[in-house]
């Protein structure tokens, strides 16, 4: 896969979020990056598509963020799409285990396990990841579990970290307000989408 075009020693993101207990077990450091070319049908967060957009960030920036943020059990990073900038966020999460190697990190995909595996771009990020959430969205399959969007995709334990960890085993999910936007944390249960869907065409909750 194609990487994005971004300046050494920096991401392309669309947000950060210092702590949130919607993406894991525990509490988490959640890294949401800027671009995606997978398109799926239903994607919550089609503003993140953008190659384009977002801002872009050192990664001294957010190794400083979560190193200043106390009682985290790990980080959380989905998108927008992460396998687009490998090789920064295994920097990142490099940087970071320097100082707290005990950290966890689960990172959401839309590729396969498999694609990642045959593509030497993503070896980096795959070196770091302790639990990875693949495959496309799809609708069709939304199973309502907590961790993943659709059964189609897979909880893959890449390392021993999170294999006996008791995983949520309900949806959550919050609204942030910050920088003029409104965003969704975590995986959506149905009603949360029709509430949000509601809310954004000008109805009440």
């Amino acid at each position: 896969m194609t990487q994005l075009s971004v300046p050494e020693g920096m991401l392309r993101i669309s947000w950060y979020l210092p702590e949130t207990e919607c993406l894991g077990p525990g509490k988490r450091f959640a890294i949401w990056v800027q671009g995606c070319r997978q398109r799926c049908e239903g994607c919550i967060a089609q503003r993140l598509q953008d190659t384009e957009g977002g801002v872009l960030v050192p990664v001294a920036k957010l190794t400083d963020a979560v190193l200043q943020t106390s009682g985290l059990e790990g980080l959380s990073i989905s998108g927008g799409e992460p396998f687009l900038q490998s090789e920064g966020l295994a920097l990142l999460l490099r940087t970071i285990r320097t100082h707290r190697p005990s950290l966890g990190v689960i990172v959401y995909t839309g590729y396969t396990y498999e694609m990642l595996q045959a593509d030497s771009a993503a070896q980096a990020l795959l070196a770091q990841t302790d639990l990875l959430i693949d495959g496309q969205y799809r609708p069709e399959l939304d199973d309502g579990n907590a961790m993943r969007g659709s059964s189609n995709q897979r909880l893959l334990y890449l390392t021993e970290r999170y294999r006996n960890v008791q995983m949520p085993q309900y949806r959550s999910s919050e609204l942030r307000f910050a920088d003029g936007f409104m965003r969704l944390v975590g995986i959506p249960s149905g009603a949360a989408r029709e509430a949000l869907t509601l809310f954004t065409n000008g109805g009440s909750l």
